[in-house]
């Protein structure tokens, strides 16, 4: 029984994969396609593009990870059932409970390569597209890290995070006047108001002649010609940030009175997406045992791109309705995973 259990996670993990491969090899298709009219902008050419769309994929395919599992999982089971194999197993004494605990063992491997490819590959991999993006498009603004650089008019800018594209965070600013270092500006906050940057909870440093002269607790308005629409090219999106990042966002919006509830909503679904994994495997048992023994591979894609667009779009409909209703985050990004978890388990009682 364990050779045979370690046969079907083997087999599930593999067509799991390929599903993935298969999805993310479209995205990239598209994306490509959409990138595309951008190219020639600034210095923004065709190796620019590929890279930017090929980082991008990492994060398209932890999204995609749900889905993947279950068309790929779909498919995979749906060729042992062509190939007579489940019968037999069944015929040696393998119970349906028994082929799905191997399953769900193939399913938790899949939920921490996708909650590693979501905390720290996923991550760093959109900052480098939009530090390439940015870098190539021009516009004064390069992205380092979790923060970026920017230039605006005697001002260099330093900034750790952007909470929106008007409202930055952590800010540094370098005043030089005739390539002379005149003022370092340190503030917690910087907002754009009436075309400049005002900052606030700022201590300054003066570099005058009399020598170096600090003071604190000042508001200061600064530059201008940077925008907040060129900072679109280095805004992440809550999606696109890991655990670790949504946290301390939330952390800084909420001790500032700001709405966090689009970070709060990012971390529960960072969460649910592991477990929306295991529950799609769990899922295909009784969808294979229930469908005829000679369905072929199209038809097992089918009802699994079903699947998995009404989970999508349950998702996307609970994850608004939260925000805008006032929804716990909990609530809109684990509701479709138990609703889908309720059936998964009630389909597998009908079987025994």
């Amino acid at each position: 029984m364990r050779r045979l259990d370690r046969y079907i996670a083997k087999t599930v993990f593999g067509g799991a994969l390929a599903g993935l491969f298969v999805i993310v090899s479209l995205s990239f298709v598209f994306e490509f396609i959409d990138e595309a009219d951008d190219i020639g902008r600034g210095g923004y050419d065709l190796a620019s593009a590929m890279l930017v769309v090929a980082l991008s994929m990492v994060q398209r395919a932890y999204e995609a990870f749900p889905m993947a599992t279950l068309i790929g999982a779909l498919v995979s089971l749906g060729a042992l059932a062509a190939r007579s194999e489940l019968t037999v197993m069944r015929a040696v004494g393998m119970s349906v409970g028994q082929i799905a605990r191997a399953v769900v063992a193939a399913g938790v491997l899949l939920a921490l390569l996708a909650a590693a490819l979501g905390e720290w590959v996923a991550p760093p991999a959109n900052q480098l597209a939009q530090a390439v993006r940015a870098e190539a498009a021009g516009g004064g603004v390069g992205a380092v890290g979790g923060g970026f650089w920017a230039r605006d008019g005697d001002y260099r800018l330093r900034v750790e995070q952007v909470v929106r594209p008007d409202l930055l965070a952590g800010v540094r600013a370098y005043e030089l006047r005739d390539n002379r270092l005149q003022r370092i500006i340190e503030a917690s906050q910087a907002r754009f108001v009436q075309g400049r940057w005002q900052l606030s909870g700022t201590s300054v440093t003066d570099l005058g002649p009399a020598g170096v002269v600090v003071s604190s607790g000042q508001s200061l308005a600064i530059g201008g010609e940077l925008q907040p629409a060129t900072l679109e090219v280095v805004v992440q999106s809550p999606e696109t940030l890991s655990g670790r990042e949504l946290r301390r966002y939330i952390g800084y919006l909420e001790g500032n009175d700001l709405d966090s509830g689009r970070y709060r909503l990012a971390l529960w679904v960072k969460l649910a997406t592991p477990l929306a994994t295991i529950v799609m495997l769990l899922l295909t048992v009784p969808l294979v045992f229930g469908s005829q023994r000679g369905a072929g591979v199209g038809q097992q894609i089918f009802l699994g791109v079903l699947i998995g667009l009404a989970f999508f779009l349950l998702n996307r409909f609970l994850g608004n309705a939260g925000l805008v209703y006032g929804l716990p985050p909990s609530f809109s990004a684990l509701a479709p995973t138990l609703v889908f978890f309720v059936i998964a388990l009630l389909a597998l009682r009908r079987m025994r």
